[in-house]
């Protein structure tokens, strides 16, 4: 199973927030913009890793047989 469509437009959403925080960060180099952008990719990185994890047992339901 693939990502669904609101799926990506939440991930989009997610890297599109991440970035703005990232140039928020650099703009200012605040310990509160940091933290924001921490806070940001840490979502972003969430959201990869479910997304993987999903993948992984798609593969394994696959090689070894779904539920019957």
């Amino acid at each position: 199973m693939s990502m669904s469509w609101e799926g990506f437009l939440a991930f989009l959403t997610a890297v599109d927030q991440m970035r703005e925080c990232q140039k928020a960060y650099f703009r200012t180099r605040s310990p509160s913009s940091l933290a924001a952008a921490k806070k940001c990719e840490r979502a972003v990185d969430a959201i990869i890793k479910q997304a993987r994890a999903e993948k992984a047992r798609e593969i394994q339901t696959e090689l070894f047989g779904g539920e019957q």
